[in-house]
């Protein structure tokens, strides 16, 4: 039975998350940001040992949810159904984020043309760059020294030969891999024996989420403390140069947050602003931590609990969504690439802009488990094929990346939470009263 005081934190945690102390907690971390004051560098500690807080959970959440999905896609009547709905509405969303990411940048360069002015600024930027930005890429190099020594490539580089290892050095990708062996195994084993841990891993599920929401309490220091910083580290002369990319960025995204709110709440059968109440909790999460995994308990309670989603296809889809599927880089690659190419005068034709988009949704994939500004590097392999400067572009999206890596987290949260909803609707299940 749940105790009194179980109740009493999950109902001030929801009080503290309410959507009005998030949207506040947002617009103030922005205000402080812009006023761009030295005293800000010093919550950035605050913040990424509020990240560190969050991530405690992360793994052992998915060892405990990816199974059970696994299990229950397998032994439910259903399960073959909700899966088909999900690879669907899966490809009609990444069809939408593609054109969406294709046609607003070709449309807006196409009538604000990026005029000679702003190219001398930006040449006049990157000239100077180095007492406004830290140029000094943090690619990680004792990981890629590791990967060197390994020698692990194609398919090696997904096989979990040690999962302990794995799980230690977040490598997110080899974890799913095993996860979806071990939850297939589970059910065979099952079968045979008679033998279940089911209730084990509902238990550690329930365990996770109750440490989140201990965590939550302190959702709004966070946000300050993790957006403040990164809204200062830019100045003024960034944000006036980047502005036909911000335009465009900006443009999509908003369309693609919006979107799937709206598909959301119509699929769920609840009102477009009850949709953006809930969802701002993990959307705010991810702007503030840029950190898309750490929101698949949240927003997996809030799809469950508060939007009333069928539970199946959430428990199946966001915990896997959120650690694999990358619409925010597929968004960004797409965007920078046309970018660009209308800076250097570089034409694309219409075949052109399907492969932009295929190389950008292929690219996303190397991002798995990478953070920080390593995530840039694969936008090589969308650039490089057309004849563009990655050496030009690199320098100007790390300018762009403290806000942008904000926007990414939140279209991989708003759309991975979309397709669960339109591939099952709402659950017709009543609603555990939270006395």
């Amino acid at each position: 039975m749940p105790t009194q005081s179980s109740f009493s934190l999950v109902s001030l945690s929801k009080t503290i998350n309410h959507p009005t102390i998030t949207i506040l907690a947002v617009v103030f971390a922005v205000w402080l940001g812009l006023m761009q004051l030295p005293v800000l560098q010093y919550l950035r500690p605050i913040g990424e040992f509020y990240i560190s807080l969050l991530q405690i959970c992360v793994l052992p959440f998915l060892l405990a949810t990816i199974p059970l999905a696994i299990r229950s896609a397998l032994t439910s009547r259903t399960g073959g159904k909700v899966v088909r709905q999900l690879l669907m509405w899966l490809l009609l969303t990444i069809i939408l984020v593609m054109l969406i990411a294709v046609l607003v940048p070709t449309l807006l360069f196409h009538f604000i043309p990026i005029d000679q002015a702003i190219s001398h600024r930006i040449g006049a930027l990157l000239g100077g760059s180095g007492s406004h930005v830290d140029m000094e890429i943090p690619l990680n190099p004792q990981l890629a020294d590791d990967a060197r020594a390994k020698g692990e490539t194609g398919l090696f580089a997904v096989i979990p030969t040690n999962i302990f290892s794995a799980l230690s050095s977040n490598d997110t990708l080899r974890v799913i891999v095993f996860l979806f062996l071990f939850g297939t195994g589970m059910v065979v084993s099952e079968r045979r024996s008679g033998q279940s841990i089911y209730g084990a891993l509902r238990h550690i599920q329930a365990v996770c989420v109750l440490i989140f929401d201990w965590f939550n309490l302190f959702l709004p220091i966070g946000i300050v403390a993790l957006v403040a910083p990164q809204i200062s580290s830019l100045g003024p002369d960034a944000y006036a140069v980047l502005t036909p990319f911000a335009m465009a960025f900006l443009a999509a995204s908003i369309l693609l947050v919006f979107i799937p709110i709206a598909l959301t709440a119509i699929a769920l059968r609840v009102g477009l602003a009850k949709a953006f109440g809930e969802l701002l909790k993990p959307l705010a999460l991810a702007a503030a931590t840029r950190n898309t995994l750490v929101c698949a308990p949240s927003a997996l309670e809030t799809m469950k609990d508060e939007l009333r989603a069928s539970a199946e296809p959430c428990e199946l889809f966001i915990p896997i969504g959120f650690a694999v599927l990358r619409f925010g880089n597929m968004v960004h690659f797409v965007i920078a690439t046309i970018f660009i190419a209308n800076l250097v005068g570089h034409k694309f034709s219409e075949i052109d802009l399907v492969f932009v988009a295929a190389f950008a949704f292929m690219a996303s994939f190397a991002t798995i488990g990478v953070s920080g500004l390593a995530g840039l590097v694969p936008l090589a392999a969308v650039m490089r094929p057309f004849g563009l400067s990655y050496e030009l572009a690199l320098p100007l999206m790390i300018i762009a990346d403290p806000i942008v890596s904000m926007i990414r987290a939140m279209l991989n949260v708003a759309l991975n939470c979309q397709i669960p909803a339109l591939a099952a609707g709402r659950s017709m299940a009543p609603a555990i009263p939270a006395e």
